[in-house]
Parts: structure tokens; C-alpha cells; sequence
């Protein structure tokens, strides 16, 4: 384009205004950053240049011209829903099924991403030591519990104990339902030791249970709707903020 090779004002200005019309004005910023501490050895001053109020009002014009897309957030979950999605069952429901309704109330009412109740889609991803073991579950006449496995923000690899109490009578019951899974889980996949396996024998996978879940509600719910539902829920129930973290 005839530009010359030294940076200066104007040219970081063409750029930012070029690279705004294919990419987020905020990700253009970064990337002048990332411009600025390569070339420094080569131009001393492009630092000066980058700025410069052209550059600078370049840039704060285009964050108001297109960088206030409006963010899509998927929306939290609701016992309704849960109610809704049960009241949809078959009345014999399949292994998968049972398997489907025991993840997605326990991770709603034990506050839990969906990444530590499924398995990665990227393979290279996976950690057999990150799933959670059939022997840990503990199921009692008003709750159950199981161990989550450690992560690496876990200082003393103990993992965390996860404990969900029973609602006697509503068909959300949690406890009712892990009862049902686990009488089809210990039927047909006695020897496997992970607790959550779907029909194939295998660890159900992320993508598995979001596709199942926009199935019944639609695409503006995603994996964090259980936790932040469930979150939620406690908060309409008054539990302090301190609790619920």
C-alpha cells in the first residue's frame, strides 16, 4: 500500500480501523501490544507512536462504533425446568435417561460444573483420575454423597466431598433419582468402577449431556445453567451469599 516501514501514527491507525472490521476492537488492542514488543528492538519508538491520540481515539472510536455487541448468556436453570424435564420421561425411562436426570439434579443441587460430572469431548483432555469412582458414592435415608476426585487447585490431593439431601415427596427428589440410576448402573455395568456411565460402557461425555439438555429447554441453557441455577435457587430460598460460595 505504499506505507512506510517505520511505525508510525498513522499507519497503527489504519491498522486498528482494517483490523476492527474482522475482529473485536478489544482483541485489535492486544494485538497492538503484542506488535509494540516485537518491533521495539527494530523501532525504538513505536511505543511513542502506538500512543499517540490518533491511535488512541482510532481505537476508542471503534470500540463504540462495534465493540458493544450485546453478550448471549446462557440462562440459569429453575426447578421448574427440572420438574418440566421429569414430567417428560417415559414411564419406563432407559438406562441413558435415569443416567441424564441423576447428573443433572445432582449438579444443580450440589452446585456442581458440568466438567466434573462428564467426560471431556477432546480426547487429549481426559483423565481417568479426574472421574468419579462407583466406591465413593454413600447413599443414606435423607442424603447421599460421593468424592469428587482432586484437581490441581486441590493443595493436599484430598478431593471434596459432595453432600445432597433428599426432598421427600417432590418429583426433584435427587436422592430418589440417584436411586433409580444406580439400580440400572449396578444391573448392567456391575464391574466398571465410575459411577456416571452411560448405556455404551462409557463415561458420558460434555457435549452428550448439553445436547440431551437443549434438546428439552432449547439452546439459551448450557452447562453452567446447572450450577448457577442451582446457585440461584438457594439464594430465592435465603441462604447468604457467604453459604451458597
Amino acid at each position: 500500500h505504499g506505507f512506510p516501514i517505520t511505525p508510525t501514527a498513522n499507519t497503527l491507525s489504519f491498522y486498528v480501523v482494517y483490523m476492527c472490521h474482522h475482529l473485536k476492537p478489544t482483541t485489535v488492542g492486544t494485538y497492538l501490544s503484542g506488535i509494540c514488543h516485537l518491533l521495539e528492538p527494530y523501532f525504538p519508538d513505536i511505543r511513542i507512536a502506538r500512543s499517540s491520540p490518533m491511535v488512541s481515539r482510532s481505537l476508542a472510536g471503534m470500540k463504540k462504533l462495534r465493540g458493544l455487541q450485546p453478550t448471549r448468556r446462557k440462562r440459569a436453570l429453575s426447578r421448574e425446568d427440572l420438574t418440566s424435564i421429569i414430567n417428560r420421561l417415559p414411564p419406563t425411562p432407559s438406562h441413558d435417561d435415569r443416567l441424564f436426570i441423576a447428573m443433572l439434579l445432582t449438579g444443580f443441587f450440589g452446585l456442581l460444573r458440568l466438567g466434573e460430572l462428564t467426560f471431556p469431548d477432546n480426547i487429549r483432555k481426559r483423565s481417568f483420575k479426574k472421574l468419579t469412582m462407583r466406591h465413593s458414592l454413600r447413599l443414606e435415608p435423607s442424603r447421599f454423597s460421593f468424592t469428587l476426585p482432586f484437581h490441581k487447585a486441590d493443595r493436599f490431593y484430598a478431593g471434596n466431598t459432595v453432600m445432597i439431601d433428599a426432598l421427600a415427596g417432590s418429583p426433584i427428589d435427587p436422592l430418589g433419582h440417584m436411586l433409580s440410576y444406580i439400580a440400572s448402573r449396578d444391573t448392567v455395568f456391575p464391574l466398571l468402577p465410575t459411577l456416571w456411565i452411560s448405556r455404551q460402557g462409557l463415561p458420558p461425555t460434555y457435549s452428550w449431556f448439553v445436547s440431551r439438555l437443549q434438546n428439552l429447554l432449547g439452546d439459551d441453557v448450557a452447562g453452567h445453567s446447572l450450577r448457577s441455577g442451582g446457585a440461584t435457587a438457594l439464594a430465592l430460598t435465603g441462604v447468604s451469599d457467604n453459604a451458597i460460595q
